[in-house]
């Protein structure tokens, strides 16, 4: 056996090592230059008002060191929690896949004759936002849903829906003590 191929292999190693690293590209991770923002674009909510058909049923409060009140239907409870925890996903909604740019067709998307409607009050603005909840996705994933003034239709966490769900049960004695 000869040490001549091993003397080579180790020189053409050394020898070509250095372009190697000199010629590959970087493979440094890459920053996002997009900072996701919140989809609706609020500091604070003071009301939101939810419609499924013919029920409604709506929360505020005066300021935001008060608790949330039950105010549709009057006389309801419920809990505090509940409350807080839909208005701080709606604050922080960041992520949002936008489905259709500007569809035509809202019947595909259940959104002709949407399932829930939300009205969001906020101090910011003088106007409530206006949110229209459709159809479930194929995957049963997610929900669609449309801003009103915008064009697009967003896939949104069922999350939503399910808290939504949850205070409709609690207003018709379906959780709690009264279950």
């Amino acid at each position: 056996m000869s040490i001549r191929p091993a003397i080579f292999y180790t020189i053409a190693f050394f020898i070509l090592l250095p372009i190697y690293f000199w010629d590959r590209p970087s493979l440094k991770p890459v920053a996002l230059s997009e900072q996701q923002e919140s989809l609706l674009k609020l500091n604070d909510i003071t009301g939101v008002e939810l419609d499924r058909g013919n029920e409604t049923l709506k929360f505020e409060r005066a300021d935001s060191s008060k608790p949330f009140q039950v105010v549709a239907p009057q006389g309801k409870f419920i809990p505090q929690d509940l409350m807080e925890a839909l208005t701080q996903l709606l604050l922080t909604q960041k992520q949002v896949e936008v489905v259709a740019e500007n569809s035509k067709d809202l019947g595909q998307f259940g959104l002709e004759q949407p399932e829930t409607v939300m009205l969001i009050q906020s101090s910011g603005h003088p106007q409530p936002i206006k949110i229209t909840f459709g159809a479930e996705n194929p995957t049963h994933t997610a929900i669609y849903a449309q801003v009103e003034g915008k064009p697009q239709v967003f896939l949104l966490g069922k999350n939503i829906e399910y808290y939504g769900t949850l205070m409709f049960q609690w207003v018709e004695g379906k959780q709690g003590k009264n279950a």
